[in-house]
């Protein structure tokens, strides 16, 4: 894969890279056709581990709430830090991990702890000589601590070393993994054993320490052969070094400004700052006895597929509407990024006027999400040169930008015209709220954020996920620099997409192109992390292709919009909980202030298997009814509310989640059984479609309460291949592929 730029802007591209992007959204845009095809969801399971060392049981008593919960320690007044880029980076860390964990400024809190994470760097001034001691003797009595670069000599003997040396000419971080270690659980795929710290196209990247060790165990090491993660054991407790600062590996490179750390830019997989959370949650869970943490997927599935599409020309006008009704058909709602392009210049048309605009609407009608792709679609966007800040008030009598075509500079463009009105546009015409934004060719200006922030947005999709190294949703930060304010407005970088670097994809390799879709989205459901699809819908093989991804994908991950995924993540980053464990009784605590919690959070136990009980309350002792099911080897996954379980029916996650239905056995021999439970009255209809998309058979089509129905069909007459099950009701349906097997020839 190659290198690309750190950015995640055109303007930062390599120039052949940046010419080639620009061409494949280019060549997208002519040729239609359609071919309707129902199709559907997807899972894979991430293993388990043994041999996890004696967890600690707390000083606060035997598995109270105390004894399970993870302290940060915020060193950032005590390392005289100007910005709380490190600390930010440790509680995002945590925050993705989902780990329940307390901050504190002061060392005796800290230590009352089972785990203590050191924001940043232990130096010789850090800490009082009572502190230090302090630690020592937390550590010796059975703690974890676990801290970034130590500085401070009368520390290395708690950590197992003798100095350190630090240098900028380290490029990758390889981890241990052939050691039997808890940390590594996570850890399965090449790229995330492997993690890079800047493309070696750069002699000098982000700053990292090696260590001498002389009792403690290396975890890691660099490519130069060096130490980059120790683990010591010291008394009946481990202290834990690393060899680089968490805003080196988080903050930095969600700014992209990370020596173009990727090692590829969109269509493949790029974990480096994923596997630094998966590694540091392996330590912390391997510690504390049946472990709970939030999961990061919506119900029980496995991971998320977030269905998008830029409209950024008039072809795709014309086009969209097949793959509106498409993703209609299963019950899949998806984000459309709409360019509104309503004056000519020297690259698009004027296509969005009131002829476009109906178009427009009709995605709406088929119960699809809008959100801007700006006004210009500019691939100088991200040039602070030709493109200013600018002012708000901006309206189509006052906002004329221009741009002559490919090298020349746009004129007139601003940030805020180009979010601001875009934004106003699609709302007085369409009475929609718009919430997200992408930029043409995903340039990235340094104030777009502040500009969205400003007017009022939620979610941003601008960045590849591969360029910032995360597939995680995070948070900006104004102007690009880790001293910005932080914003209101979350990144959910795009991670696939129809425009390939190389080898473009057309009707001759668009299987390969799909296959390569779906790589990624198996490796990222392995970390329980979200895909971003970005379609230009404007050829019918890109929708072949995406429908094939879609009916592909394994059965328990599901689809969603941007706004629907983002609004999930919003709620889950807002829970606060403790845990319990008592004998074999859990309990998750929860805060009466955040009830009730949004049904599609959950939470997994580890090894939850092995306990009798499982149960739930509010800080106040209130008991919370709990819903739980079978998680993988060994675990429990548990929720609150109404809910019914992935494992004993899929959710539709269209508008009503009305329908939810399963298909036994898969492949069918000679008979199979449909399992619906409709939950609101009406016509319920179960038909059966050709690869196709002609109806085979229809099973049942009458009016029906609300309740559990099971209908049998006869496929002893069908030709072997794939079929898809379509169940609706009243308008809503959700499709499955059905595989026959042995029946008709």
């Amino acid at each position: 894969m190659m290198n690309t730029a750190s950015s995640g802007s055109l303007s930062h591209l390599l120039p052949r890279e940046k010419e080639r992007w620009f061409q494949n959204e280019i060549v997208g845009k002519f040729f239609i056709f359609f071919l309707f095809l129902p199709i559907i969801s997807f899972s894979q399971n991430k293993s388990s581990v043994t041999g996890i060392s004696p967890p600690l049981q707390g000083e606060r008593g035997p598995g109270g709430e105390a004894s399970r919960t993870i302290a940060i320690l915020d060193l950032t007044t005590k390392n005289a830090e100007t910005t709380d880029a490190e600390i930010y980076s440790v509680q995002h860390v945590l925050k993705v991990a989902g780990l329940s964990f307390i901050t504190t400024a002061d060392v005796n809190t800290a230590i009352t702890y089972p785990i203590v994470i050191a924001s940043s760097k232990l130096g010789s001034a850090t800490f009082t000589i009572a502190e230090q001691d302090s630690l020592i003797s937390f550590v010796n009595k059975g703690g974890i601590l676990i801290a970034p670069t130590i500085f401070a000599s009368s520390l290395h003997p708690l950590f197992g070393i003798s100095g350190n040396t630090e240098a900028t000419t380290r490029h990758r971080i390889n981890f241990n993994t052939s050691l039997p270690n808890p940390a590594f659980r996570w850890l399965e795929d090449t790229l995330e054993r492997n993690i890079s710290l800047g493309s070696f196209n750069y002699p000098n990247v982000v700053s990292s320490n090696s260590f001498s060790t002389t009792t403690a165990v290396g975890l890691a090491t660099y490519d130069d052969n060096s130490t980059a993660i120790t683990q010591n054991n010291y008394g009946l407790g481990k202290a834990y070094t690393l060899g680089v600062s968490f805003k080196n590996m988080i903050l930095i490179p969600q700014l992209n400004k990370d020596f173009e750390a990727q090692r590829t830019y969109s269509n493949g997989f790029e974990p480096t700052s994923d596997a630094w959370i998966l590694f540091l949650k392996g330590i912390c869970i391997g510690q504390i006895p049946n472990s709970v943490w939030l999961h990061t997927s919506p119900y029980d599935s496995k991971a998320s597929l977030i269905v998008t599409h830029d409209i950024d020309a008039t072809t795709s006008y014309d086009t969209m509407h097949y793959y509106a009704d498409f993703e209609n058909s299963i019950g899949l709602s998806a984000t459309y990024f709409v360019t509104t392009h309503y004056l000519e210049d020297g690259v698009l048309s004027a296509f969005y006027n009131s002829a476009s605009i109906p178009k427009v609407d009709y995605l709406l009608d088929k119960g699809h999400k809008l959100a801007s792709h700006s006004v210009g679609h500019f691939h100088d966007f991200d040039d602070e040169s030709h493109v200013p800040y600018g002012a708000l008030g901006n309206t189509t009598s006052n906002y004329a930008p221009y741009n002559g075509g490919l090298g020349q500079t746009t004129t007139g463009a601003t940030v805020l015209g180009e979010t601001e009105l875009s934004k106003h546009l699609l709302e007085a015409d369409l009475g929609v709220n718009i919430r997200s934004f992408r930029a043409g060719y995903l340039c990235y200006h340094n104030k777009l954020v502040s500009a969205l922030d400003t007017l009022g947005y939620t979610f941003n999709s601008t960045y590849s996920a591969g360029d910032v190294l995360t597939n995680f949703p995070y948070k900006n930060r104004k102007d690009r620099v880790s001293s910005g304010a932080p914003s209101s407005v979350w990144e959910i970088p795009m991670t696939i997409s129809d425009v390939f670097n190389s080898n473009l994809m057309s009707p001759e390799n668009y299987l390969e192109k799909q296959a390569t879709w779906i790589d990624v989205v198996e490796r990222n459901t392995r970390n329980y992390a979200p895909t971003v699809l970005l379609v230009h819908p404007t050829r019918y093989y890109k929708l072949f292709a995406e429908q094939g991804l879609i009916s592909l994908l394994p059965s328990d991950v599901t689809t969603f919009d941007i706004e629907t995924y983002g609004d999930y993540w919003l709620n889950r980053n807002s829970v606060t909980f403790t845990s319990k464990l008592q004998n074999d009784t859990l309990t998750v605590v929860i805060p009466h202030t955040l009830l009730p919690i949004d049904t599609k959070i959950s939470f997994i136990v580890d090894d939850g298997q092995s306990l009798s009980f499982i149960k739930a309350e509010d800080d106040l002792g209130n008991p919370i009814a709990v819903i739980q099911s079978l998680w993988e080897t060994n675990s429990v996954i548990i929720h609150f509310g109404n809910y019914t379980p992935l494992s004993i029916a899929e959710h539709s996650f269209s508008k009503e989640n009305s329908v939810i239905f399963t298909c036994n056995p898969n492949p069918v021999s000679n008979t199979a059984r449909v399992e619906v439970w409709q939950k609101t009255s009406g016509r319920l209809t179960i038909q059966l479609f050709d690869m196709m998309g002609k109806l085979v058979k229809t099973i049942t089509n009458e009016g029906r309460h609300p309740g559990i129905y099971r209908e049998t069909f006869d496929a002893a007459n069908l030709a072997s291949g794939t079929y898809f099950c379509k169940v609706s009701v009243d308008g809503e349906s959700k499709v499955k592929k059905v595989i026959m097997d042995g029946g008709g020839r």
